[in-house]
């Protein structure tokens, strides 16, 4: 294949010419991955990727100790917005017994039960 693609005009490398111990020893392979981790690299910037919330929240979780490197992120958990719904339960601050309701709390409505069909 690297000789195919020497003859063709499609040499993987230009800073030598096709060589068979060259190939051997990995210097296509080399060059080749650095120049596609090159053109990955520029992609990148060129289109930063947007994180998801559900990996944000993985992540946060992550630094907070509750997973470690050797747990992998669901994609079945983050469709059912687990991560966040866990990181929000680890975070929110719970009020002492007997504290005051935050302000605000007390004007909220209260959803009215809806009545079936003919109203009973």
């Amino acid at each position: 294949m690297l000789r195919w693609a020497h003859e063709h005009d499609r040499v993987i490398s230009s800073e030598a010419p096709f060589d068979l111990h060259l190939a051997e020893s990995g210097f296509y392979t080399t060059h080749q991955k650095r120049r596609s981790d090159a053109a990955l690299d520029a992609d990148d910037l060129a289109r930063p990727y947007e994180t998801s919330p559900e990996l944000a929240a993985f992540r946060a979780l992550e630094d907070m100790g509750v997973y470690t490197q050797e747990d992998g992120y669901s994609p079945i958990k983050a469709k059912e917005s687990y991560y966040t719904r866990e990181l929000k339960r680890r975070t929110i601050r719970k009020r002492p017994a007997g504290s005051r309701t935050p302000r605000g709390a007390a004007k909220r409505k209260r959803s009215r039960r809806i009545l079936g069909f003919f109203g009973v």
